[in-house]
């Protein structure tokens, strides 16, 4: 048409990925409709339960030392539309597209072309880990996907020749989003910056630059921590190092004592926290150094001291996380060293190019056979727990229509020892609880109690009854709650106050009397 400008190269490559990452969204999409929204959802209830309490009046209620304001505020803003769980679906459906964007773009610049691009993007999409993240609504898959942009925006910037301004700060803002949806994001952006700034002195400016907008993103988080009357870095992390030395039973958190800083947490029981430490760094370190083999394999030293940077900074990384119980400690450096497999895989085929070397026969053949295999492989997995979720959604989904023809119209009226249970059409979704990891006291700032009391059946039942419970839902996991609810499991009509109703699966609903 005459009068606009034409359409330049650089925007339909861009415009081509984007479509081309459009797929992989519509893959999250489609595997919560199928799962009718019942994927794990991990700590999400726990951010849904804080974004309910925000209050811009009391700024107290911003603050949660699990929990950055990020995740927590986008959840306060979606909650006029409805069932929680479709917000938390809508945010990772668009987390997973701008996963495969920043994937297909970062690899075109490094010049592979659309199939070799789409290959390395579906790897990091497929692999299991990152799968099961990205279909897991909960802060971690923020925190996983603007890492991943922030650390492939750094990386560009590094490698090019001349790179601009803009790719630095894209990349702070990216660093310290990620950190405003988990805290262990944080440290994991200053290893990034610090490892970057001794590997490429040359370009300290620009690396200055990304920490000030990682600085002034995360700069929301101070002020929350410090109107709120808290120090301007304060979390509750030395729990999860607790975790990691200490058996915890999530149906007793109330006996859980105080735990001071993570030194003490560490000096405490320093064998047992030691023997912990070594066996998880062992399981992050490998799996994140892995991937990077084949980069010091190649001529390209670009990719050689990108290569040896990242190394470093899981060195870094694995280091830290190894403190903590966490099976999601990879999550942030994952996508970046599968990245770094597929480029390196491109570079050594570009070296036996360019070196004038006759191709044989079968290298290509068998190198596309290994690609096609490892993506079966993880597509494999992830339809297994893709088809694991579907079980389980219809499992809830049974309990919940047994419990509305029992009459229940509040999902506080079910009491349940399943601590993962929610229902789609019964407010306020989630059942009664005794502990849980919603009922740690840091997560409450009006001190509430631990749920339903499991001390003796006596107190069981006078609790449940004073609560308005009416139903209670016992699995085969109450054997940890408490003996007598496993009594009641075992035998159904040993108790005259529990009457029961039916069996779902393992499960035995009871009506209290």
């Amino acid at each position: 048409m005459a009068g606009q400008p034409p359409e330049t190269p650089r925007l339909k490559a861009v415009t081509r990925d984007a479509l081309a990452a459009l797929p992989f969204a519509v893959v999250v999409a489609l595997v919560g409709i199928l799962t009718n929204l019942h994927t794990p959802l991990n700590d999400f209830w726990g951010n849904h339960t804080l974004s309910q309490r925000l209050d811009p009046r009391d700024l107290t209620t911003f603050y949660d030392g699990f929990f950055p304001v990020g995740y927590t505020v986008l959840l306060r803003v979606l909650s006029p539309f409805g069932y929680p769980p479709s917000s938390a679906l809508g945010i990772d459906v668009v987390l997973a597209w701008l996963l495969a964007f920043s994937a297909l773009a970062v690899t075109r610049l490094r010049g592979l072309g659309t199939v070799p691009s789409l290959i390395a993007a579906s790897l990091v999409f497929l692999f299991p880990q990152v799968f099961n993240c990205l279909n897991t609504p909960g802060a971690d898959s923020g925190a996983m996907v603007f890492f991943t942009v922030g650390s492939y925006a750094l990386l560009v910037a590094l490698l090019a020749p001349t790179p601009r301004a803009w790719w630095y700060a894209l990349a702070g803002g990216f660093l310290g989003l990620a950190a405003l949806w988990r805290y262990h994001a944080l440290p994991a952006d200053i290893f990034l910056l610090v490892t970057a700034a001794l590997a490429y002195r040359k370009r300290i400016a620009g690396i200055m630059l990304a920490l000030a907008g990682c600085a002034v993103v995360y700069g929301c988080q101070i002020a929350v921590n410090v109107l709120s009357g808290h120090g301007p870095f304060e979390t509750y992390q030395a729990f999860n190092i607790y975790l990691h030395v200490h058996h915890v039973n999530w149906y007793h958190t109330a006996a859980v004592p105080a735990v001071g800083t993570p030194l003490s947490v560490i000096l405490a029981d320093p064998s047992a926290f030691l023997s912990s430490y070594v066996v998880t760094f062992a399981k992050i370190f490998p799996a994140l150094a892995a991937p990077l083999i084949l980069c010091f394999l190649s001529k390209d030293r670009p990719l050689r001291r990108a290569a040896t940077l990242w190394l470093c900074f899981c060195l870094l990384y694995g280091g830290l996380m190894a403190a903590a119980d966490s099976g999601r400690a990879v999550l942030l450096a994952l996508p970046i060293s599968l990245s770094f497999l597929a480029v390196s895989v491109h570079a050594l085929w570009l070296d036996r190019t360019r070196a004038g070397v006759a191709p044989a026969s079968w290298p290509r053949p068998v190198a596309y056979a290994v690609v096609a295999l490892l993506l079966v492989g993880c597509a494999t997995k992830d339809g297994a727990s893709v088809l694991s979720w579907s079980k389980t959604s219809r499992y809830y989904r049974a309990i919940e229509q047994a419990s509305i023809r029992e009459g229940i119209t509040d999902a506080q009226q079910v009491y349940s020892t399943d601590l993962y249970l929610y229902f789609h059409d019964l407010l306020p979704f989630r059942p009664s609880y005794s502990g849980g990891w919603l009922d740690l006291p840091p997560y409450h700032s009006k001190n509430e109690a631990h749920g339903v009391s499991i001390g003796s059946e006596e107190a069981f039942i006078r609790d449940c009854r004073d609560r308005g419970i009416r139903l209670v839902h016992l699995t085969p996991g109450c054997k940890r709650a408490a003996p007598f609810l496993y009594r009641i499991y075992s035998s159904p009509r040993s108790t005259e106050s529990l009457r029961f109703i039916t069996q779902v699966g393992k499960s035995r609903l009871f009506r209290v009397e």
